[in-house]
């Protein structure tokens, strides 16, 4: 070694622990960027929030694999999570890859939705590939596709057909942010390391060997070139992801995709993780070698701050827990880069010239001194490491760790190179250097050399471990299971309730903190309730908290109605279902039986049944039962014909008598609104709220604006002014409907208002004066069927003027009496 290079080795290796008071002033200036660093990514970090959760598809209509004979005018597509529609794709192929142009996205933009619908262009008889996509926030893409047959064609064919397709440059993109998600984790072992070298440097008390020097000195260079790589990495992986999203927003000009991108996605976390490394980069230059426990400290803070950034752009967490997911993940990945980190600097540190020139034993004793500090952090790492892989594992695939996915085949490598490799050498290690080691040396037997080959085997593995991590980070923990897309909702014929989850939520305050998924979120916990404690029981408890949960309670009559789906189901046959309780909220519980029941007969069974189907319930002619019971094979019909109002008046018109005709069309329109709030096929329009009241027979026409008062409301808002806004509407339809949406409207509020009397007097004051009389009646008929007495409905009318009184305890008396 020159005199010269061997004179500065042992200078750094005498100087003192702690610097003189005469240098505190230049440490301080070299702890500012660390203290900005600090406080910046820990700021940041802490308001990060996970990115929209990585969705999957549940259901298509048309199914995947469906033979058609005409050709289907549009494409409904259900995710599981609320998607951007904007940047949800779809191309019609056909079996050579020619695009069949005309596709068109009929769901309107401006908020994120669960159902997302495309027209499609007129198809000709043959095999179609509906190949979609949609772009998460963070980059990743989500795609599939459903195969269809139009007219006679080979049903082998359609099984056999496979469109899928990525574009070149969207497959380039993601490989480039995943080598750069590569770089990223070998940064962070490096600057890991370092900080810890440097740290172990500065407590140890003994005197410091020449090749001890060299280490640290290979510590300032790890510590250098890793925080370029960190920034090296987010920048390219931030161009690479904003490049993604500003391609799945197929539509509109390049500048202002890319500023959607930006704005709307992971830009904003991903920028923060752009500043926060260039700044632990200048830190680094700057640092040489003045630190301090105190910086280092500061240092390490920002570094676990910046992963958590980065955790947060991507979707490590997304099926997690909100931001504790966030921050198990960036233990997980901490932890990860300590136990690498020290390995890294000990074999780059033997491997240059300065310490192949020490003797044996000197580079032995450095070796030994930096792994005696070292196992004890790599085994407290490793149980961190255990705990929060279980914990996130868990969380991502659950029971569906076998499923034979690619994330979860991808999961179980991570998992087999963790066990077979990296824990029977970290082992291997310990009886070398660490508390094994110790052992024996207490038990007086001589301690075990250690082998840099062993070393590097030992950092390879655990390279190797994180390039399966940054392969998992490209992949969708959403998609588990088949690699097909389709993960069809249960069904009438599936032989269980229809269960949107696998595993039933604990409490309703669970669902009501959903942002997306609380109606299935819901429908999931109350069919629980009915599978363990009966359908009685689970509808006691909707009626309950809808007096207390005001979604509920506007929501009541669908999520009893959802109850009686999936009680056919569970109990086998709608007789036993029907023998329990199920009055509460508008009796949706019983139109939800008899809607399953019939929704399993084909059309010709179903016009032959229809006239029989009640006959029960119809011995106490015109009761409320009888009327549930019909109004019910409404709901089903329209559930048999896929949403088409006109189609269902026939089958309604075989009933008998044309009170049960009203009572059945009432059902179907009923359930066209609650179609169509769903995303459903419908016949309702949004350029006309009246449609199709104003387009069915006249006699039906009262039955119509039973429910449609509720679409309008829906399409307008459920505060003061979307009230004003439908009776406006109102005071505009044909002469004759007026009133028949007046007391719509009336029941809209009262439902809204958990029959409160003080709001229903004040909202129906809105309309017009010579109607409020409607309005109110409305109210009154909606708190009779509600809550099957009279101390509601008498409530109201009571609150309203003398000269309205009578109107109103009238229309309530009528309803009363059907009970």
């Amino acid at each position: 070694m020159p005199r010269g290079r061997a004179r500065k080795l042992t200078a750094v290796n005498r100087r003192p622990t702690r610097a003189p008071r005469a240098t505190s002033g230049g440490l301080r200036r070299l702890r500012r960027p660390a203290v900005a660093l600090t406080l910046v990514a820990l700021l940041l970090a802490a308001g990060a929030s996970t990115v929209s959760a990585h969705t999957r598809l549940l259901e298509t209509r048309p199914a995947d694999r469906t033979v058609a004979s005409e050709a289907p005018e549009r494409l409904t597509l259900v995710f599981a999570e609320a998607v951007d529609p904007r940047r949800v794709q779809l191309d019609v192929l056909t079996p050579d890859g020619e695009t069949v142009p005309g596709a068109s996205l009929l769901t309107a933009v401006g908020a994120d939705t669960a159902v997302v619908e495309f027209a499609l262009p007129r198809l000709a008889d043959g095999v179609y590939g509906l190949s979609w996509v949609t772009v998460g926030p963070d980059g990743h893409r989500v795609a599939g596709e459903v195969v269809l047959g139009v007219g006679v064609v080979d049903s082998g064919a359609v099984a056999s057909a496979d469109f899928a397709r990525t574009q070149p440059l969207d497959r380039a993109l993601e490989a480039l942010s995943g080598a750069a998600r590569y770089v990223w984790y070998v940064g962070l072992a490096a600057v890991a390391g370092a900080m810890l070298v440097a740290a172990w440097h500065l407590r140890s008390d003994r005197s410091r060997s020449v090749a001890s020097g060299v280490m640290v000195a290979t510590a300032g260079r790890s510590l250098r070139v890793g925080s370029l790589l960190l920034h090296a990495a987010v920048v390219v992986r931030t161009c690479a992801i904003v490049a993604l999203v500003a391609r799945g927003y197929r539509d509109g000009p390049l500048l202002e995709r890319l500023r959607s991108a930006v704005v709307d996605g992971t830009g904003p976390t991903l920028l923060a993780a752009v500043i926060g490394t260039g700044l632990l980069a200048i830190w680094a230059r700057r640092r040489a070698r003045a630190a301090s426990a105190g910086t280092l400290l500061q240092a390490g803070l920002g570094l676990l701050a910046l992963i958590a950034l980065s955790t947060a752009s991507g979707h490590a967490a997304t099926l997690a827990e909100g931001r504790f997911g966030i921050w198990i993940a960036a233990l997980h990945t901490a932890a990860a880069s300590v136990w690498l980190g020290p390995l890294v600097i000990a074999i780059w540190a033997s491997a240059t010239p300065a310490m192949r020139r020490r003797p044996a034993g000197e580079r032995s004793a450095a070796l030994a001194q930096l792994f005696n500090r070292f196992v004890p952090v790599a085994t407290g790492a490793f149980v961190v490491l255990l705990l929060t892989g279980a914990w996130s594992t868990w969380r991502l695939a659950g029971r569906e760790l076998l499923s034979g996915s690619g994330y979860t085949t991808a999961l179980l490598v991570k998992l087999a190179l963790v066990g077979a490799v990296v824990v029977p050498l970290g082992l291997h290690h310990d009886r070398r250097l660490g508390w094994l080691a110790r052992g024996r040396r207490r038990r007086g037997r001589p301690a075990l050399g250690v082998r840099s080959r062993t070393l590097r085997l030992e950092a390879w593995a655990l390279g190797a471990v994180l390039a399966v991590a940054a392969l998992l980070a490209g992949m969708n923990p959403a998609i588990l299971g088949g690699e097909r897309n389709q993960t069809p909702l249960a069904t009438a014929d599936s032989g269980t309730a229809a269960l949107l989850s696998d595993e039933p939520p604990r409490s309703a305050e669970e669902c009501a903190a959903r942002l997306v998924g609380r109606a299935n979120c819901y429908r999931d916990y109350f069919a629980a309730i009915m599978r363990n404690e009966g359908a009685d029981v689970a509808v006691a408890e909707i009626d309950a908290l809808s007096r207390i949960d005001e979604r509920i309670a506007r929501d009541c009559h669908q999520i009893v109605h959802d109850l009686g789906n999936d009680a056919v189901v569970w109990y086998g046959d709608a007789g036993t279902a029907l023998t329990y309780e199920g009055t509460a909220c508008w009796s949706g519980y019983y139109h939800g039986v008899v809607e399953q029941a019939i929704s399993r007969l084909s059309d010709d069974e179903l016009a032959g049944e229809l006239p029989r189907f009640c006959a029960t319930p119809a011995t106490d002619e015109y009761s409320f039962s009888h009327f549930n019971c019909v109004h019910g094979l409404g709901h089903g019909i329209m559930q048999i014909l896929g949403g088409d109002v006109f189609g269902t008046i026939p089958y309604c018109e075989t009933l008998p008598d044309p009170w049960e005709q009203g009572a059945c069309m009432n059902g179907a329109l009923m359930e066209n609104v609650i179609s169509g709030q769903q995303g459903n096929p419908t016949d309702l329009r949004t350029d006309d709220l009246v449609y199709p009241c104003n387009a069915v027979p006249d006699v039906y026409v009262a039955d119509c604006f039973a429910t449609q008062t509720s679409w309008m409301l829906d399409q307008t808002s459920y505060g003061p002014e979307g009230f004003a806004a439908v009776f406006a509407i109102c005071d505009g339809v044909r002469a004759d409907m007026i009133d028949d949406c007046y007391r719509a409207l009336g029941r809209d509020i009262g439902s809204v208002h958990k029959q409160d009397p003080a709001p229903i007097v004040q909202l129906c004051s809105l309309g017009d004066p010579d109607l409020w009389a409607d309005c109110y009646a409305g109210a009154a008929t909606n708190a009779v069927f509600n809550d099957h007495d009279l101390v509601g409905a008498t409530a109201i009318c009571e609150s309203i003027r003398e000269r309205l009184r009578r109107a109103c305890f009238d229309a309530r008396d009528r309803v009363a009496a059907t009970l």
